[in-house]
């Protein structure tokens, strides 16, 4: 299993944390997840989907996806550019 940057939220908190995939496994492996299922984790984790277990929750961060370009400024010329003259 190769170890991925992850946000994990505690259950109850608001807090978001940001760690790794082999300190999540070794919390994991002492609150009693098997080596399958740690697989399973991480595999769901790999994929992009939220994983909920033992109280956390965990999710892949992504570096890639900023929200630089997603919303950007409006860069009209006036009117003429929404098409009213």
């Amino acid at each position: 299993m190769e170890n991925i940057a992850l946000r994990v939220n505690i259950e109850g908190k608001d807090d978001k944390v940001a760690t790794d995939w082999s300190a999540i496994m070794a919390t994991l492996k002492k609150r009693g997840v098997e080596y399958g299922a740690l697989l399973k984790i991480h595999a769901e984790l790999t994929a992009g989907l939220k994983v909920t277990t033992r109280g956390l929750t965990l999710a892949k961060m992504n570096p890639k996806m900023t929200l630089a370009g997603v919303i950007r400024e409006y860069q009209g010329r006036g009117r003429d550019s929404l098409g009213m003259r």
